[in-house]
C-alpha cells in the first residue's frame, strides 16, 4: 500500500501512465485520484476494474489472451498498441531483483509486454517490496540500470541501498 501511495504521488495531471501486472501495481490503479486528468494504459483485469471508476481517466486497454494467474491480457496486437503509444511513466513490478541476473518475473509471457512498455515510457519506475531483492525468477526482462526510480519498503538492506545509489537511480523507501 505504501509503495502504491508513493507511486501515485509521482503522477502529474495529464500524465500518460502504464500500469504493469502485479499485486503492488494494483495499488497504483486503486489509489489514482478522481480529480486528475490522466491517460492510463493497462493490460490487466485488476487495473481495469479500478481505473474505469475514475471519471477523468482516459483508458487504453491492451487486451488479448487472458492469463488467470496474473490477471494479465497478452497478445501481439496489445504489444503493438503499447509500442505505438508514448507514456510519461511506466509503473513496473518484478518478482526478483538480482545484481548478477537483473530484474525478473515469474511468467515468460510477461516479458515482451514489459519490454514494449519500458521502451515506450520516458520514465521507468520499479515498484518492488524488499523481499524481492536477492531473488531470481525464470524470466529476465531488464537490468537494474534500466530504471529511473525504485520504490520499496524500509526493510531493504543497506547493501542494496548503496548499490542502487551507486547506479544513480532515484530510490524512495517508504
Amino acid at each position: 500500500l505504501r509503495i502504491g501511495q508513493k507511486a501515485v504521488s509521482l503522477i502529474e495531471p495529464n500524465d500518460v501512465i502504464i500500469i504493469d501486472t502485479g499485486t503492488t501495481t494494483e495499488y497504483v490503479a486503486k489509489l489514482l485520484p478522481d480529480d486528475i486528468p490522466l491517460t492510463v494504459i493497462c493490460y490487466t483485469a485488476n487495473a481495469l476494474v479500478e481505473i474505469y471508476k475514475k471519471p477523468l481517466v482516459k483508458i487504453i486497454f491492451a487486451g488479448g489472451y487472458y492469463h488467470r494467474n496474473s490477471q494479465m491480457f497478452e497478445s501481439p496486437e496489445g504489444i503493438q498498441l503499447i509500442k505505438r503509444t508514448c507514456a510519461t511513466k511506466f509503473f513496473v513490478s518484478a518478482a526478483g531483483v538480482s545484481k548478477q541476473l537483473g530484474v525478473t518475473c515469474v511468467n515468460q509471457y510477461e516479458t515482451e509486454t514489459k519490454l514494449a512498455a519500458m521502451n515506450s515510457a520516458l520514465s521507468n519506475i520499479l515498484l518492488v517490496d524488499s523481499t524481492k531483492f536477492d531473488q531470481v525468477r525464470p524470466s529476465f526482462f531488464a537490468t537494474l540500470s534500466d530504471f529511473d526510480v525504485i520504490i520499496t519498503d524500509s526493510h531493504i538492506s543497506k547493501e542494496w541501498v548503496d548499490y542502487i545509489k551507486s547506479l544513480d537511480i532515484t530510490l524512495y523507501i517508504v
